[in-house]
């Protein structure tokens, strides 16, 4: 396994090393201790340390998640720093957030004042009216 690999061609399907970085170019799955993307995407990303700077992943799963001017769908980390970014669904430990969006947010300690659509609150209200009302329709409609 190479220490390190640049990437070379636009997409590459599958990239395992040490140290991945991808400038203006793409991945489908990237499995390395460390993942640099710059203007750049990948569809799904194992790692300890992810950055990402003015692209977007599908699926993060990182022990430190940096998102910056970036997308991001799913960011599962230990921590996770976002700046002028934004994700679907965060769950981390800690997350440091300036001027980004969040549509679910689970998680521990947010610090900074992300755009939050959904917190880990609001969800569990969501899910238990969710089970009473099919509880009740389901009483209803019984024959």
């Amino acid at each position: 396994m190479p220490d390190q690999q640049n990437q070379s061609e636009p997409f590459q399907e599958e990239v395992h090393a040490d140290v991945v970085n991808i400038n203006q170019g793409g991945a489908g799955h990237v499995e390395a201790t460390s993942v640099s993307i710059r203007q750049g995407g990948a569809q799904t990303i194992a790692s300890g340390s992810a950055d990402i700077t003015q692209g977007g992943a599908f699926f993060v799963d990182a022990e430190h998640a940096t998102v910056n001017q970036s997308g991001a769908g799913v960011i599962v980390a230990e921590e996770a720093t976002m700046d002028h970014a934004t994700a679907g669904l965060v769950v981390a430990s800690k997350i440091n957030a300036k001027d980004s969006r969040i549509a679910l947010l689970l998680g521990g300690t947010v610090e900074g004042r992300p755009d939050i659509a959904v917190d880990a609150r609001v969800a569990a209200i969501i899910g238990a009216s969710a089970v009473v009302t099919l509880f009740i329709l389901r009483r209803l409609f019984r024959s």
